[in-house]
Order: structure tokens, then sequence, then C-alpha cells
């Protein structure tokens, strides 16, 4: 109505909520009306990887990688991809995908129920273009799934990592990976979807107090978003940690698994690696977030030049196969 807030979640979709992605559902309709990390996270990939790709993404297939709702795969279809593919490992991610693809009514999209560790050509096809968007750190034999990503993929990997970083430029030049628990450990699923108050209350907080990222000088220490999260836990709900609470409907994911956090050097290596010759940095503008402009997140383009992808083969990499 007229001169009142209309974007909300639609009524098909409440009960599924909370969602991590904010698509724009049209008709001033959000599955995550009060956060914007989508809407941010598409303004700064997206023109960059289809600049890349010829100005659109016209006849490409795309692989979205732990796509969660699906944020990163609607945005691909919108730009023109011939078919989208999203996998995920939980099944809530994929229930939701799923219903925002029959209310949207988009076809040419299709989400699989699959860990990024079980990827292979013969389950999933090949593809021109992945998008490996809040992976590599939750992943505890990062270099084979990064391995197994590139075997499918012809063309192009968009890169989105949380990254540990160092302001000595010498300790940066180093390939490095940290090893600790997972970030996830005390990071709250489905945060208070059975208690609508303590869920806006927690949206103010969010939206109240930044993440230190500052803070994150060794591999030892929690997440920065867990810290902060943790302090409004400890204060709403305490013994909240570790343990499922029916009442608000939150509990621990992935609790105790090791994982490995890169540095950008890390990341490069690793794609170079497996094939993938020019990478670059997706430089963050100013209206970006702290962990990019911060330098403890970067996004990253990667390119593999074969005869059967959209880039021609380099002069160098046609001498090394000769």
């Amino acid at each position: 109505m007229t001169g009142q807030q209309t974007t909300s979640i639609p009524k098909e979709l409440q009960s599924l909520k909370p969602f991590f992605h904010d698509i724009d559902l049209g008709n001033g309709f959000n599955t995550a009306p009060d956060t914007h990390r989508m809407i941010e996270m598409e303004n700064l990939f997206f023109p960059i990887l289809v600049n890349v790709c010829g100005g659109n993404l016209n006849g490409k297939r795309v692989l979205d990688v732990g796509c969660n709702c699906g944020g990163f795969s609607f945005a691909a279809k919108r730009f023109g991809a011939k078919e989208v593919v999203g996998i995920d490992s939980d099944e809530k991610n994929i229930q939701q995908a799923q219903a925002v693809k029959k209310y949207l009514n988009i076809d040419g999209v299709s989400f699989i129920k699959m860990t990024a560790e079980e990827l292979d050509i013969d389950k999933i096809g090949e593809f021109d273009v992945a998008i490996v968007a809040g992976i590599i750190y939750h992943l505890s034999n990062p270099l084979d799934v990064i391995k197994k990503i590139a075997d499918i993929t012809k063309s192009v990997l968009l890169i989105d990592s949380h990254v540990h970083y160092s302001s000595n430029t010498s300790e940066e030049d180093i390939p490095s990976w940290w090893m600790l628990s997972d970030t996830d450990q005390n990071d709250f699923d489905g945060l208070f979807s059975n208690n609508e108050q303590l869920a806006n209350e927690y949206m103010k907080f969010e939206q109240s107090k930044s993440v230190n990222y500052g803070k994150l000088t060794n591999q030892f220490m929690p997440s920065p978003s867990t810290l902060r999260d943790m302090e409004f836990l400890m204060e709403n709900i305490p013994n909240s940690v570790g343990e499922v609470r029916t009442d608000c409907n939150i509990g621990s994911a992935k609790p105790g698994q090791l994982v490995f956090i890169p540095n950008k050097k890390a990341i490069i290596k690793a794609v170079r690696h497996n094939g993938f010759e020019d990478v670059v940095e997706i430089v963050p503008h100013r209206f970006s977030s702290y962990p990019y402009l911060g330098k403890f997140r970067v996004g990253m383009i990667a390119i593999k030049r074969s005869q059967d992808g959209f880039f021609p083969q380099s002069i160098i990499h046609q001498k090394l196969i000769k």
C-alpha cells in the first residue's frame, strides 16, 4: 500500500525462513528483506564475471557450488545462462532454493543435494562457468575439491572466500593455509526461526554491531562473526552454545570439524595448478563490506585457456603440452 514498507517474504515461503540470501522476488517481495548480502555480492562480482564472458552468460552452463538458497544461481540465470545447476550439502538449503524456483517459475535452474567432495563429471557433467562462493574455507580437503571443480569447469571460476591476511607483504607472498575448527562450529543455522521476537532483536543487534575483523590475527581464534553472535547469544540465551534449542530452532553446525583457511596467494596457486592460467582479483569498491575492504575476504576470476572452452589456449600452454 502507498506509504508503507511493502518488502517482505511472500506467504508461500514463510514456512522456510530464515533465508541466507536476499533474493529479489519482484513486487516488493524478498527472501531476506532485512539483509543486503546477496545484492552487494552480485553487484560486486557479476558485472566483472559477465564482462569476462563476453557481456552475458548466453549459452553457458553454470555450476553453483554451495548454492545455499540459490542467490547466485538465479543471478546467473538472469544474466542469460542456458542452464544452472546448484549443489549444496544441506537439505534445507535445497528445499529453499527449489521453493524460490517454483515461486519465480524459472526454467533452466536445478538444485541437487550433493557435497563438493562428490562432484564428478559422470554424475553432473561439464560446465562453462563455476561459482565457488563462501565454501573454500569450510573444507577439510580444499585442494581436492578445487581439483574436482577444475576438472568439470571448461573456462571460468568465480571465487569468493574468506582468507587469512597479514599486513606483512612478505608473508602474503607465501601461499599458506591455516588449520582450525570450522568457523561454523558456533554459528547458528536457522537462527531463531521459531521465535520472531528474538529474531527481530537479533536483526537489530546485527545491524548495530559490525563484525570486528581486526581481531583476526592468528589461526587459533574463533571467526569474528562467531564472536559477535556469541555476545548476543550469551546475553539472551544462556547456555546456548553447542546445544540444540527447539524453542528457538538453533544449534551448532559441524562441531569440531577441522578446516583449512587459505591466504590469497594459496587460492591463486591452487587454481593455477589446476589449469586456470589467468587469475585476477575483483577489487572491492568503496561501498563494499569490511571483509573485502579489510582484505579478510576476496573475490577472484580465474580463466582456463583450452581448445574446448571459450578462451583460446595461450602460447605458453601450447608449448607445455607439446
